[in-house]
Parts: C-alpha cells; sequence; structure tokens
C-alpha cells in the first residue's frame, strides 16, 4: 500500500539543523503505513513510533525515542497531552492539533503544507516586535471599527501569563503546529480557576471563524457538530458581547443572521456559566495559513497578512469544550494608536480555501 502523505523534516524551519539529530514521528499505529517519511535531511536516524490507545507519551519519550531528537507528533485518533518540561530533554517536539476536532488525512496534509511553508524567523520576529509595543504601552485596545466595538485589556497587571508558540524551537522545547501565535491568559494553560479572569473590559465583535474543541470527558462528535453548526452563523453575522470583569453579561445579534449562533451560546452559558469567561485571548500571527473551511483546531492560527486576533471561551478538560472565535475584523492596538495586530488603514485579507 503507498502512503497518503509523504513528509520532508528537513523543511520544517523551527527543527533547525538535522546534523546529529534523529528524527522521530509518533503517530497513531492505524496510520503507520500511511506516512512516508523522506530520508532528504542529514538526520543521523529516522524513526517511527507508534502511540496506541494504552501507550503514554512519556513512557515513549523514555523507552523509544533517543536524545537528541526532532520529535513530530501527529495522532488524531488519540489525545496528545504535552509532557512535562523536565523529561523533554535534548529533543524538540512539535505536535499537531489533530485530536481536538475531527482530523482525516486530507486536512493533515492540508495543514503540513502550511507547516512546511511556516517561517520560524519571520515569527520570531513579529513576536519582538509584538512584545516590544506591549510593553511599551499602558494598555491594548481591541477595537472593530466595521461594527463600532472596542475592549481595553490590562495586559500589564500582575498575574497574566503570556505564551509564545512561535518561532525557533530549542532543545526542551515543546510548540503546536502549525504554530504561529502569542496568548494571554489569567493562570497557566494546565489550571483552572473561574475567579480568575482576564482584565478586559468593554465590547467585542464576535464575528469570524468559530473552532469547537472537544475536551477528554466522553462526547459525541455529532453533538461536536451540531453546536458548531449553530455557532457557524457568526462566520457571516457578527455578534456584539459585552465584557465586564472578563466575563461576558450580554450578548446582541447585529444581524438577523446571527440569531442561531447567539442562541446556541446562551445555551452553552446556561450550562456551564464558566464559558461567559473570556479565558484566552489569542493573537495569531501564521501568515502561510489559509483557512480550510468547517471546524478545525489548526486554523486557529490564522494571521491574515498583519496578524489575527481570537477569543478563547471555556478551557478543556475543565469544560465539556473549548471554543476559539476567529475574529479578523479586530485590531489590537496600543495605547498610543500602534497596530499590533491588523491594519489601521484597510481590512484584514480573509484567504479561504477548499477542502481537499
Amino acid at each position: 500500500m503507498s502512503a497518503e502523505i509523504s513528509i520532508d523534516p528537513g523543511r520544517f524551519s523551527q527543527f533547525g539543523a538535522a546534523t546529529g539529530s534523529t528524527f522521530c514521528l509518533v503517530t497513531n499505529p492505524e496510520l503507520v503505513e500511511q506516512i512516508e517519511v523522506l530520508e532528504t535531511a542529514p538526520y543521523r536516524r529516522f524513526l517511527t513510533v507508534p502511540m496506541g490507545a494504552g501507550d503514554r507519551f512519556e513512557d515513549l519519550l523514555e523507552k523509544s525515542i533517543p536524545e537528541p531528537a526532532h520529535v513530530l507528533v501527529i495522532s488524531p485518533h488519540r489525545f496528545f497531552a504535552s509532557p512535562d518540561p523536565e523529561l523533554v530533554g535534548q529533543r524538540k517536539i512539535m505536535g499537531m492539533a489533530c485530536n481536538s476536532t475531527p482530523t482525516s488525512l486530507a486536512e493533515i496534509r492540508h495543514f503540513l503544507g502550511i507547516m512546511e511553508r511556516t517561517s520560524a524567523a519571520e515569527q520570531a520576529a513579529f513576536c519582538d516586535t509584538f512584545f516590544e509595543i506591549a510593553e511599551e504601552s499602558e494598555h491594548l485596545a481591541y477595537v472593530d471599527p466595521e461594527h463600532g466595538t472596542r475592549a481595553v485589556l490590562d495586559h500589564l497587571r500582575d498575574g497574566l501569563v503570556w505564551n509564545q508558540q512561535a518561532g525557533p524551537l530549542d532543545w526542551g522545547d515543546q510548540q503546536i503546529v502549525p504554530s504561529g501565535e502569542i496568548s494571554v491568559l489569567p493562570v497557566e494553560i494546565r489550571e483552572f480557576d473561574e475567579a480568575l479572569k482576564l482584565p478586559l473590559e468593554g465590547e467585542i465583535t464576535l464575528r469570524g471563524y468559530p473552532i469547537l474543541h472537544n475536551g477528554t470527558p466522553s462526547f459525541s462528535r455529532a453533538d461536536q457538530a451540531r453546536i458548531h453548526s449553530r455557532l457557524a452563523a457568526m462566520q457571516h453575522h457578527a455578534i456584539k458581547a459585552t465584557v465586564e470583569d472578563g466575563r461576558i453579561t450580554r450578548l446582541q445579534a447585529l444581524h438577523p443572521g446571527a440569531a442561531p449562533a447567539v442562541d446556541m451560546l446562551e445555551q452553552m452559558f446556561a450550562v456551564d456559566s464558566r464559558y461567559r469567561i473570556v479565558w484566552e485571548i489569542g493573537h495569531a500571527l501564521n501568515t502561510a495559513l489559509d483557512i480550510l473551511p468547517g471546524n478545525h483546531a489548526m486554523n486557529e492560527v490564522y494571521g491574515g497578512t498583519e496578524g489575527c486576533l481570537h477569543y478563547g471561551l471555556g478551557l478543556t478538560p475543565y469544560t465539556q469544550y473549548h471554543l476559539d472565535i476567529i475574529s479578523p475584523d479586530t485590531r489590537v492596538l496600543s495605547s498610543n494608536g500602534t497596530a499590533l495586530i491588523g491594519h489601521l488603514d484597510h481590512p484584514t485579507v480573509e484567504r479561504v480555501v477548499a477542502a481537499d
């Protein structure tokens, strides 16, 4: 049987030089014969390690993956949890975000192409500029001029956690791929405390591409698809959300077509009030990514041409789902009006490709 996907690890700029290292692909047993690793880069050795339902990635690190190694994890059929940083050692790990939403081989192939086109150096430069401007700003403003909303984040407040998933990897680093995000949360990503919130105040616009990630508790893919289909109304029609002390207190459909998404969000709020918390703000910067229509976790780092904003509600596994809303109409401005995300003079260009 011929492989359906070919991977050339030498094309992933985050890994850096291959010389002296092992390249290791970790994937599900049923995909081992479907994925071919091209041995073109000067790695010392190439390995493919299966990760089945009963396997722990930490055990595979210890028993099957030598050091130094560049490790790519493609596991659509089994949840991949990032290992404790102390266990990574002389390895660089990239994990494709392909389990929290249904992901086919064709979709994996699409996003592998994006990973090959992603420049780690350009992402590092974008991040440097972003943080330089942010550190000199009194606050960050999230402004949607088309729909007339503005919210302010007290981004320098103590206790906020900023994460960078972009740029080159050093030994011991891990990265979700495709890469390209600077996120801010009120606490470490592995923790959850509903008393903690982002210091965000004002009005935000929810208009763009929803991504509904499942958690690890029992769930139905049919339910996930049904919920996403209702939320998808916001792709074309905007919702204005009033945010007070980091919580959404009111939703308003700015067009009748947004009503299904408003109704679904209100149902989610009623079932679990923690969905009202704007738990994460993601500043995406992957300008090599084309939006793939549908519910795809790997769309999250879509950066348009000048970066793109997304809001995150809920946090798995504490809530059943995590909802990201890619919002290409929103600009992120410093207190003196400098744009960190999005252009001031023209709308963000949205690039959408047809499914394979």
